[in-house]
């Protein structure tokens, strides 16, 4: 449904027009922001992406723990095994099982995910995946406290883990569910926020960086959506799929180093 437009009268541009402006556009962009969370459109369930891939394998399983947001829950897809993860971890040529343990929720932001951590560490992961920073872009988390929340997330799940894989965050502003002005500010948005994810990934030796940023051009396309217009369909989850190989192959190598402790503290 379009909104009338704002109408300002001409009083307001005799007094005070920079201080009015400036308090028009944050009214108007937490209005925005509302009416974009509240839309009345199709809403879907969490998908669970646990299971286990290539079963038939010999050996003890890699056990792959996902912390994290609707990107790992795959909202409006036919099956949970189009989620990204799981179509990249089938594909990431693993000689062993890989058991996938998901502990991700819609609409999680990084406080959500470090109150996960204690039940991803429980099964004894040898890679934690991570997924998580869109919804603290999006509902303007500051830049510093995603960074503080996210370093501590790494240094616990890593005190456990032999590896993390974090993802970065791609253009929000390919959303189509989220209406202009906020639209056109989302851009810069998250490549802040990407740096910052980034740069806390530099500093822990055993994380690995999931680049999603080379699937943007596929979701530039609004049709990738589903019908909530907020989550990517089964075009969206294959292109990040793709991109994210690279990276998780990268996390399954240093498995040769620390895996057969992981797999030692399971017997």
């Amino acid at each position: 449904m379009r909104r009338p437009p704002v109408r300002l009268e001409a009083s307001w541009e005799m007094v005070g027009w920079g201080v009015a402006t400036g308090a028009a556009v944050v009214v108007g962009l937490a209005a925005e922001v509302l009416w974009t969370a509240h839309r009345p459109l199709p809403s879907f369930p969490d998908l669970d992406a646990s299971g286990t891939i290539g079963a038939a394998l010999d050996g003890v399983p890699v056990v792959v723990a996902a912390i994290g947001d609707s990107t790992l829950t795959g909202p409006g897809l036919p099956a949970p095994q189009q989620i990204w993860l799981w179509q990249a971890l089938e594909r990431v040529g693993s000689a062993r099982p890989i058991a996938v343990r998901s502990f991700a929720a819609g609409g999680s932001r990084l406080a959500d995910a470090a109150r996960r951590i204690d039940e991803a560490l429980a099964v004894r992961p040898d890679v934690v995946v991570v997924a998580v920073g869109s919804n603290d872009a999006l509902h303007g988390t500051p830049t510093t406290a995603i960074e503080r929340q996210l370093d501590a997330l790494l240094r616990r799940l890593l005190d456990g883990a032999p590896v993390v894989a974090v993802a970065n965050v791609g253009d929000l502003g390919n959303i189509p569910r989220v209406p202009q002005p906020l639209r056109s500010l989302l851009p810069a948005r998250s490549r802040t926020v990407r740096a910052v994810i980034e740069d806390v990934i530099g500093r822990h030796e055993r994380a690995v960086l999931l680049d999603v940023t080379p699937a943007d051009e596929t979701l530039r396309d609004g049709s990738v959506f589903v019908a909530d217009r907020f989550h990517p369909g089964p075009r969206g989850h294959a292109a990040w799929a793709e991109v994210a190989l690279p990276g998780l192959r990268a996390a399954f190598a240093l498995l040769p180093e620390v895996g057969v402790v992981a797999a030692d503290r399971r017997r």
